[in-house]
């Protein structure tokens, strides 16, 4: 009889195991460099409040903000590997291992945040979401870290003249390098977390980057001039590990994608609504904020349309495609 009822209650624990109404919490720990309180972070605070809500607590979101599991590149190949279920990555870091997302980087790309929504959401999102399936990532949604302007320590930038013998921390990306290469300036890749180091023992001059991200990472405490050339739109992305997608059941993959892209334009939103403030927050700690003219724009953008179509060409992939196409797109959506 004793063997018996042993017998019964364990099928019963299989059968409920197998139906759904007894299941093992699902840890998922989420990575990005933005620091705690930053837009980004804030998303994903609303993405495991959403999650672990609707989950009725089975899966539960650990947020590593701040760098704690490395820089960008590291959190994306621990993001592949499945040692790291998800992440928030800017298009630069992703770049690295879906090459396409270069062309996202080819300066003065877009005109405006419009265009650029546009182009994402409505063109070319699902030719990006085959991309990341194909690199071991699944696309959740779009996120912004926004147009990148340049910082520099000594020497105020209004034109590339004022650029020559500025030794610049850029990306190590194939847009980035031969962007400055076309204006002659000394392009130095330098990981995140090694940026400020550099500029106060002068290993660099400036750097080119969003005055959130600048904020965020404190690098204006290592610069006297900001130029707000808005040369590279910078989308960003949350992602999940295919490895780990591939493990879960379909109600476990509906939670976890939520509403996809459709929360994109708030996410780009938050980011949106405070440039104004922390462009008054650079000024504030002492730092001189120029606005280019159009003349003073017409060298970078020049520099850019030199270099655009050759390297589309050397990027490889389906790279001159997706540019193509998005070149046609631009037009659809409004000059």
């Amino acid at each position: 009889m004793l063997r018996t009822l042993i017998k019964t209650l364990f099928a019963i624990g299989t059968a409920l195991v197998l139906t759904g109404a007894v299941s093992a919490e699902t840890i998922v720990k989420l990575a990005t460099v933005a620091p705690e309180g930053s837009p980004w972070t804030n998303e994903l605070s609303k993405l495991k409040k959403r999650i672990e809500s609707e989950s009725g607590g089975q899966i539960k979101i650990k947020v590593y903000p701040g760098g704690q599991m490395g820089g960008e590149n590291e959190i994306l190949q621990q993001v592949i590997r499945g040692k790291l279920q998800g992440a928030g990555l800017t298009a630069g870091a992703l770049a690295n291992t879906i090459k396409e997302i270069n062309v996202l980087e080819i300066p003065y790309l877009f005109s405006g945040f419009q265009q650029a929504d546009c182009v994402l959401d409505k063109h070319v999102l699902e030719d990006y979401r085959a991309l990341f399936e194909a690199k071991g990532l699944i696309f959740v949604t779009w996120a912004e870290n926004g147009y990148r302007s340049i910082g520099t320590k000594s020497k105020l930038i209004k034109t590339p003249d004022d650029m020559k013998g500025i030794k610049i921390r850029i990306q190590e990306s194939p847009v980035h390098i031969a962007y400055w290469k076309q204006m002659g300036v000394s392009g130095i890749p330098i990981a995140i977390p090694e940026v400020l180091p550099s500029l106060q023992t002068g290993v660099v001059d400036g750097f080119d980057n969003t005055p959130l991200f600048t904020l965020a990472a404190e690098w204006q405490t290592a610069i006297k001039h900001f130029s707000l050339t808005r040369h590279i739109y910078q989308p960003a992305a949350i992602v999940y590990s295919k490895k780990f997608w591939d493990e879960l059941n379909d109600d476990q993959k509906k939670i976890l994608m939520g509403e996809g892209n459709a929360v994109a334009p708030s996410a780009r939103q938050a980011v949106r609504a405070i440039e104004k403030n922390m462009i008054n927050t650079l000024e504030k700690s002492g730092v001189e904020v120029y606005t280019p003219s159009a003349a003073d724009l017409s060298g970078f953008k020049s520099a850019a349309a030199a270099m655009a179509g050759p390297i589309v060409g050397k990027i490889g992939g389906n790279s001159k495609a997706i540019y193509d196409k998005i070149i046609n797109a631009k037009k659809a959506c409004g000059e």
